[in-house]
């Protein structure tokens, strides 16, 4: 046979761009089973040696892999802390949209979602992490405005149900309930506490109340 040049990938055979599509796609795989592995692993080790700092061997020991498949993916253990925390938000995010999707109206969408978000500090064990997790960042000195980012993903889900409500400013509302709620919440991670169930109740009445009407007042 002569000797054979490359041809350009919008010219290579179906069978060849399969070929290479399936092996992308198992390497793809891999390295998401890998990630989640250190992840996971990374999550274990930070809250069982709270509050001292996790250290890269022992979570590269906890996910059973090596250095070299660790700095692979990650450039360091801040860097490796920070998707910790940004797979959090995914996580939180979607359990927070399938709880509102069990509600058909705003005001029970809102209610879900301000239920959602306050069991993430009633759950002894998903707030451990969640502490364990935003102390590390604050010590590697995370931005605020990085972390408004991630928070504003859990905020714009209130827009839907504000926009179906009528409201003038939506964007605005699901702010200010985005603020109350966190606020809330901050007051408790700091100190380890939780929310009494009068406490919850108000706070799920006080962010609903955007959309209800206003009391009418008592008559003279």
């Amino acid at each position: 046979m002569s000797d054979t040049v490359g041809v350009e990938w919008e010219d290579a055979p179906a069978s060849v761009r399969a070929a290479v599509d399936r092996a992308l796609n198992r390497h793809q795989r891999d390295a998401l089973t890998e990630v989640e592995q250190i992840l996971n692993a990374a999550l274990r080790v930070a809250v069982r040696v709270a509050p001292a700092d996790p250290k890269v061997a022992d979570i590269v020991a906890e996910a059973g892999t090596s250095n070299q498949t660790f700095y692979r993916y990650f450039a360091g253990k801040n860097d490796l802390m920070h998707a910790v925390l940004e797979r959090g938000i995914v996580l939180v995010r979607s359990y927070l949209r399938h709880q509102m999707a069990k509600k058909p109206d705003p005001a029970g969408q809102l209610t879900a979602w301000v239920e959602g978000m306050i069991a993430q500090i009633t759950r002894p064990a998903v707030a451990q992490q969640g502490i364990t997790v935003n102390r590390l960042l604050a010590r590697a000195g995370e931005s605020i405005s990085g972390r408004a980012t991630l928070d504003g993903q859990l905020g714009e889900l209130l827009i839907p149900p504000l926009t179906a409500a009528g409201r003038a400013r939506p964007d605005l509302d699901a702010r200010v309930i985005q603020d109350a709620v966190l606020g809330t919440m901050q007051r408790h991670v700091g100190p380890g506490t939780m929310p009494s169930e009068d406490e919850q109740r108000h706070l799920v009445d006080f962010c609903v109340s955007v959309i209800s009407p206003a009391p009418r007042p008592p008559a003279a």
